[in-house]
């Protein structure tokens, strides 16, 4: 853990989700004040109780209400994304580019207005392309180009992060880095994201098999970590991946069988199912107004993605000093915080601004 910051204010959005509040819990420990952006009074409470936190209530949509609450910040840790109900089946790209391409430009400028020069942007392995040539890992420098993405989720990230490197440009006094993180897992994860639903589901033996397919996959407390350093340490404008380990998912629910006991699925759901699944639950979202059980997006990461995921995390463990815990731990914890979670719920949230 690096030293105390005691004298340091950071604002924090997204502040209750599985990122979030890790990253709030961690810079806590660090000893900096923070000023938590939530939406949800009940989420809030997930949030540790401390006299070195003030919870802000806020949307992304609508920065202009909370930017006087920027004021007095020393850097601002954008966690925040439209990114859970992308996956729900049909089209989100407008409520992505107003959340997550806007709501970034309209943060950065707000916050620069209110005197904060510091930045730092989370972002996505899904800014970087599927592969690199002769089976290599991926690296930060591999971006996607945003014109030929068909998943609008990377997309927005693309352009969110455009926002801040634009804002570099503009102003020479600003600094801001940039953390990849991958296919997050960890115990705080109320939402649910889709990695928890996965575990829940497991735990409930409501899965009706394995699909072949490998994913990054790492701990919300060690991207948490890799944030905090990057803020101390981070050259203006470098981007770090905090990707974790790759693993298939036979081998995720098997590690899941050992922790909760539970039998894993054993068939495996072929790749052309889920294309005629997906299809099919488009249309029933399109008809029904409900959310997709299998939408096109999750069908494409999966189809895209799932054979390669392979990325090269080195600058980050070099630079920032991050290491990834084993797999095991993330599960183990996760399963016991979701166990914790789904018989107690939140306690009564507590708002201070």
């Amino acid at each position: 853990m690096a030293a105390a910051n005691r004298e340091r204010t950071a604002f924090v959005t997204g502040a209750t989700g599985l990122l979030g509040n890790n990253l709030v819990r961690e810079l806590l420990a660090r000893g900096y004040t923070v000023r938590a952006l939530v939406r949800s009074r009940d989420k809030a409470a997930l949030l540790p109780s401390s006299p070195s936190l003030t919870l802000v209530e806020g949307d992304m949509e609508r920065v202009e209400d909370f930017e006087k609450h920027l004021a007095g910040v020393d850097i601002v840790f954008h966690t925040a994304a439209y990114f859970r109900d992308s996956l729900k089946g049909g089209s989100h790209w407008k409520t992505l580019k107003r959340i997550n391409v806007r709501g970034t430009k309209t943060l950065v400028e707000k916050a620069y207005a209110q005197g904060v020069r510091r930045f730092l942007q989370v972002s996505s392995i899904g800014t970087l392309e599927d592969k690199a040539p002769n089976g290599q890992p991926v690296t930060e420098e591999m971006r996607r180009n945003p014109r030929k993405t068909i998943n609008d989720y990377y997309r927005s990230k693309l352009l969110a992060d455009a926002e801040v490197e634009a804002a570099l440009k503009r102003w020479p006094d600003l600094w801001a880095a940039f953390v990849l993180p991958g296919f997050m897992h960890g115990p705080g994860d109320a939402g649910p994201t889709a990695a928890a639903q996965t575990i829940m589901d497991f735990m409930k033996g409501a899965l009706p098999g394995v699909i072949d397919a490998h994913f990054a996959y790492v701990d919300a407390r060690d991207v948490a970590f890799a944030c905090a350093e990057a803020a101390e340490k981070a050259p203006r404008g470098e981007h770090y991946l905090a990707a974790g380990r790759r693993y298939h998912l036979r081998e995720i629910f098997a590690l899941l069988e050992r922790i909760t006991g539970k039998p894993a699925p054993v068939r495996q759901v072929p790749r052309g199912l889920i294309a005629v699944l997906a299809a099919a639950n488009e249309v029933w979202a399109r008809l029904s107004g409900k959310p997709a059980l299998v939408s096109w997006s999750i069908y494409r990461t999966i189809r895209d993605e799932g054979p390669h995921a392979r990325f090269d995390s080195s600058r980050a463990e070099r630079d920032l000093g991050l290491r990834f815990r084993p797999i095991e731990e993330t599960l183990t914890d996760t399963v016991a915080w979701i166990g914790t979670f789904e018989a107690n719920g939140p306690a009564k949230p507590r708002l201070v601004a």
